[in-house]
């Protein structure tokens, strides 16, 4: 199911992605992606949500977590940008909307792997806390692609914020 999805992302950033305005985009791409690893990474004896080969194929290709956080960040996360970025509305409103919009698409991808099994919570993660944490993501990602110092600096509060609500032990960094 997994690669489905990953499927599915890669069609609709190849159909609709902004990909003449990759370079514009590149960085904010490469934000999204390191604050993904930097949660795998510092949460890796914490995870808030696991992925797990569900289905015959995702066996049969030896998946596990990390080649799926991986395959994401490469394929969703870059059709996921080339699209998001690459057709940003230009007035508050329709961002508010868009925000909403992908928030709904990324909700509807998460709650399908939870449901299929791909995706476990842990540690009081839950569905609402993707929902939420999707808005503040793709809201980022837009502070980011205008003001890229801004988006840094933001990132610092809601990483000890999360830090703080899910209690993470100081013991599980190296």
């Amino acid at each position: 199911m997994i690669i489905v999805f990953l499927f599915l992302y890669a069609l609709a950033g190849w159909k609709f992605g902004a990909w003449k305005e990759f370079q514009s985009f590149y960085p904010t791409l490469l934000f999204f992606i390191i604050g993904d690893l930097l949660s795998q990474f510092l949460l890796y004896d914490y995870s808030m949500w696991e992925f797990q080969p569900a289905d015959h194929l995702s066996q049969t290709l030896n998946l596990n977590h990390t080649i799926i956080a991986l395959l994401k960040m490469m394929i969703q996360y870059t059709a996921t940008v080339a699209i998001f970025i690459g057709r940003l509305p230009e007035t508050l409103l329709r961002r508010i909307l868009w925000v909403f919009f992908w928030t709904g698409i990324f909700g509807a991808t998460e709650g399908l792997s939870h449901y299929y099994g791909i995706m476990t919570y842990h540690h009081g993660w839950h569905f609402g806390w993707d929902i939420a944490f999707n808005v503040m993501m793709f809201s980022m990602l837009i502070i980011h692609h205008k003001k890229p110092l801004y988006a840094w600096a933001a990132s610092i509060p809601v990483i000890i914020g999360l830090w703080m609500i899910f209690n993470v032990p100081y013991t599980v960094l190296k």
